[in-house]
């Protein structure tokens, strides 16, 4: 499973950026958000209370100010 961090301005409804965050490990992202490893499916939205922990495991600093942030997996 690959997984991204897609970013979304929030006065508009079009992808505006998306890193590759496979490598930080589909437990420790699904644990970030919640959810179980296996019910991970479709984009999980991030808010402030994830922004901290995905600085820390990805180095992106969300600026929840002007985007909306998503953790999407999507299959290989």
């Amino acid at each position: 499973m690959r997984l991204a961090i897609s970013r979304f301005p929030k006065d508009g409804e079009f992808l505006d950026s998306s890193v590759d965050v496979t490598a930080v490990g589909l437990d420790v992202l699904a644990d970030l958000v919640g959810i179980a490893p296996d019910e991970l499916i479709g984009d999980v939205p991030l808010t402030e209370e994830h922004a901290e922990r995905v600085r820390q495991l990805t180095g992106i600093t969300l600026d929840l100010e002007k985007y909306e942030y998503f953790l999407d997996p999507s299959a290989d």
